[in-house]
């Protein structure tokens, strides 16, 4: 039997349709309880724009706009060290991207390998990390 795979080859949801989906549910909610139009027409554009940013097929495009609403993000949260490019193709390709504690190198190991020895390449010391 053929499934339908709608996401195949788009964008999906991202951490930035993840935000303007919560915030459409917000103003969803307040339209409830507040019945003003403006509201309405609001959430409706925005609905338009997740949808359209989920089915898109131009990667490039949305993964800066993502990482870019990411830097924003963790400047309001106090977060230092937002995601990177790396680290979201390290886990599209099933690897985890690592720092080592010792010299604080990133590394790439399979996901799903369990409790494995790793020798950072650039220090050489080894350490162990559940994956």
């Amino acid at each position: 039997m053929n499934q339908l795979n709608l996401f195949g080859g788009r964008n999906g949801m991202d951490d930035l349709n993840k935000f303007l989906m919560l915030v459409a549910v917000i103003l969803m909610v307040l339209c409830l309880f507040i019945r003003i139009k403006i509201l309405t027409w609001i959430t409706n554009l925005l609905l338009v724009v997740i949808y359209a940013r989920a089915f898109s097929r131009a990667f490039e495009k949305r993964a800066k706009e993502n990482q870019k609403f990411l830097e924003i993000a963790a400047g309001f949260m106090g977060n230092k060290n937002p995601k990177r490019r790396q680290d979201v193709k390290a886990a599209k390709e099933g690897k985890r991207v690592l720092i080592c504690p010792y010299c604080k190198e990133k590394l790439r190991v399979p996901v799903g390998a369990g409790t494995i020895k790793i020798q950072c390449p650039h220090c050489k010391r080894e350490f162990e990390e559940t994956v």
